[in-house]
C-alpha cells in the first residue's frame, strides 16, 4: 500500500471541480505543492473542469480508459459510476489508513459508496453545507430582529414580509430560478423540514407526492413566488453570490464558500452594510439543510493507483483538509479539520456549524442523476409561476412528477451516465 520514495518518478493528472472562482484554484495548487515536497517522485497535474462538463467527460474517460488518475466526484454521481464499475474500490487498509469511518462526517460518509454496497469507492473531501446570509441594514430598518427573524418558518415568513412591507427597493429574497439543479438543493430541505422524502429508504420509489413533501415544497414556493427578486430568478443559482453582493436581495441560501469570498472582497454595495449567516428555519419536524459536495475517487482504468492514494490520502488528511478549508471557505468532510481554525471561532461561519448535524445527502442509488433529472425538468412550473399557487397546484405538479421518477427506477441499468 502506498507509493515509497525509492519508486520511479510518476505524474497524475487529478481532474477537480470549482465551486467558486480564483479560491478555490489556488488552494488545489497550494495542495499539490505541499504534496509535491513530501513526496518528490510524484507530480500532480490539476485539471479544473467545470460542472456542467464533468459529466460527460468523466462518463468519456471511464468507458475509453483514457482518463484521470483521480478525480473529484459529486456526490451524487457516485452511485451511477460505482454500478458502472468505473470507480476502483478503497481497500480496508487504506481505509484505515485515513481514519477509518469516523474520521468523517456521518452524512459525508453516506455518499462514500452505492446505496446497499460496501465498497467505499469515493473518499469524502469537501462538503457543501448551505445555510442563509442576509443583509443587517435591510433586516433593521424591516424592524427585525435577526436572532429572531430565521428561527422556524413561521418567523421566515414573517420576516419576508416585513421586509417587503418596509418600504425599500431591495427585495426579501436572491434565489435563482434558471439552473433547477441548483434549486432542488434548496427545497430539499423544506420537504425534510415537513416530514417528507424525495425517495423511500430503498431509494427504489419516490414520495415526493406524498402530503408532507407536498406542504414542504408549497411552503418554499409561496415564498419564492411572493419575495424573490424578479431579477434573481432569471440567474442560475451559482451566480446569485456575487450578485447579492451586489445589492440583489436581503437573504440567500448558499454555501460556505461565500463567507471566505464575501471576507476577502467585503467591499461591494451589498456587503459594506454588513451581513450575517442563520441557520436554515426549522419546520414542523425539525431543522434539515441539503448537504452535497464531493468525494476522491480513483478510476479503476488509473495507471499508478498506488500513487494515486497517496495523493487522495494527503488530501483528506487532517492538515490538508484545514489549510483547503480555511483558503478556500469550503467545509472539510474531516471533522476534526476545522479545529483551531477561522471555521471554528468566526461568528460568519457559526451557522453552517449548526447545519452540519442538521444535514442530509441524497440517496446514493445509480439512478439519481435521473432522478435530479426529472425532478430539474418537472418542477420548472414552480419556479416559474407568476406568484404562489395553491397547495392543489403544487400537488398535482408533484404527483407527474413522482410518477416519472417511479417509469426512470424501474429500469435498473439506468443511471444517467452515458
Amino acid at each position: 500500500m502506498g507509493y515509497g520514495a525509492d519508486r520511479p518518478p510518476v505524474t497524475l493528472d487529478f481532474w477537480y471541480m470549482p465551486y467558486g472562482g480564483p479560491i478555490q484554484d489556488r488552494a488545489v495548487v497550494q495542495e499539490t505543492e505541499k504534496f509535491h515536497e513530501a513526496h518528490p517522485n510524484i507530480t500532480i497535474n490539476p485539471v479544473r473542469i467545470e460542472w456542467s462538463e464533468a459529466l460527460t467527460r468523466l462518463s468519456t474517460a471511464t468507458t475509453s480508459g483514457e482518463g484521470p488518475d483521480v478525480t473529484v466526484m459529486g456526490t451524487t454521481w457516485v452511485g451511477g459510476f460505482t454500478a458502472l464499475g468505473a470507480l476502483r474500490p478503497y481497500t480496508d487498509a487504506e481505509i484505515a489508513a485515513v481514519g477509518g469511518k469516523d474520521a468523517f462526517a456521518a452524512p459525508s460518509w453516506s455518499a462514500s459508496h452505492q446505496l446497499g454496497s460496501t465498497d467505499i469507492t469515493a473518499l469524502p473531501w469537501l462538503t457543501d453545507v448551505r445555510a442563509l446570509f442576509y443583509r443587517k441594514d435591510i433586516l433593521a430598518k424591516a424592524g427585525v430582529d435577526p436572532a429572531t427573524a430565521f428561527t422556524d418558518w413561521a418567523a421566515f415568513e414573517r420576516t419576508l414580509k416585513k421586509i417587503k412591507n418596509s418600504g425599500g427597493t431591495v427585495w426579501p429574497l436572491a434565489i435563482g430560478n434558471e439552473n433547477n439543479f441548483g434549486i432542488i438543493h434548496n427545497v430539499a430541505p423544506f420537504i425534510w423540514g415537513a416530514g417528507g422524502a424525495l425517495l423511500n429508504a430503498a431509494g427504489d420509489r419516490s414520495l415526493l407526492a406524498e402530503p408532507s413533501a407536498v406542504d414542504g415544497v408549497a411552503y418554499y414556493q409561496r415564498l419564492v413566488g411572493l419575495y424573490d427578486d424578479p431579477k434573481a430568478m432569471k440567474l442560475t443559482s451559482s451566480d446569485v453570490p456575487a450578485a447579492f453582493a451586489n445589492g440583489t436581495g436581503a437573504i440567500t441560501i448558499d454555501n460556505s464558500q461565500s463567507v471566505g469570498d464575501y471576507l476577502a472582497d467585503p467591499d461591494r454595495p451589498g456587503l459594506r452594510p454588513g451581513w450575517g449567516t442563520a441557520p436554515m428555519p426549522a419546520g414542523p419536524t425539525g431543522r434539515f439543510g441539503f448537504l452535497g459536495g464531493s468525494g476522491l475517487a480513483i478510476l479503476k482504468a488509473a495507471k499508478n493507483p498506488d500513487a494515486a492514494f497517496e495523493w487522495v490520502k494527503y488530501l483528506t488528511s487532517e492538515e490538508s483538509q484545514r489549510r483547503y478549508g480555511v483558503t478556500s471557505g469550503l467545509w472539510p468532510s474531516r471533522t476534526g479539520a476545522i479545529k483551531g481554525t477561522r471555521l471554528e471561532t468566526d461568528p460568519a461561519y457559526a451557522a453552517f456549524r449548526e447545519m452540519i448535524p442538521a444535514g442530509r445527502m441524497y440517496p446514493s442509488i445509480p439512478a439519481w442523476i435521473v432522478v435530479e433529472s426529472v425532478i430539474a425538468k418537472d418542477l420548472a412550473e414552480l419556479w416559474h409561476a407568476n406568484g404562489a399557487l395553491s397547495r392543489t397546484e403544487v400537488e398535482a405538479i408533484l404527483t407527474k412528477t413522482s410518477s416519472d421518477i417511479d417509469t426512470a427506477l424501474k429500469d435498473p441499468a439506468q443511471t444517467g451516465i452515458n
